[in-house]
């Protein structure tokens, strides 16, 4: 009698073992499901997506955006960091006054008005940042004396 119960015991065991394990097999396979149906979906929406009109502001407006990037104001998309490159900002606002330069009095009032206004506000980001920066090497640096 004894015997009997311990071989139902154990047949139970296995059958609440084997019963998690299954459960466990379909929640991975619907979770992989769903995550290849989002990724189809994110594909989808990226073709899709209409871009903007290509003008002076939206290619100007990408430019402030790797600047600020560059002086480490917002995070790398790429690394999801906060990192301060201050030649890849001074560079970008270099180009940024080139384009001023080359394109002076072909560009509409709101446009030229535009390029002037992030011009400026880079410019005075970028002096904070050099200041920031320089602040932070003089903590860095062992004491003289």
């Amino acid at each position: 009698m004894a015997e009997e119960n311990d071989k139902e015991e154990n047949a139970s065991e296995l059958h609440v073992d084997e019963d998690w394990k299954k459960a466990v097999a379909e929640e991975k396979a619907r979770a992989r499901a769903e995550h290849e149906h989002r990724r189809a979906d994110d594909a989808g929406q990226a073709e899709t997506r209409p871009l903007p009109e290509p003008n002076m502001q939206v290619f100007l407006a990408g430019l402030y955006t790797q600047t600020l990037v560059a002086l480490g104001e917002m995070e790398s998309p790429l690394t999801g960091k906060k990192q301060r490159n201050v030649a890849e900002a001074a560079y970008l606002i270099d180009t940024i006054a080139m384009l001023q330069q080359k394109t002076r009095g072909n560009l509409a009032g709101d446009e030229a008005s535009y390029v002037q206004n992030v011009l400026t506000d880079l410019r005075m980001r970028y002096v904070r940042s050099s200041a920031q920066q320089a602040e932070g090497q003089k903590e860095d640096a062992p004491p003289s004396g």
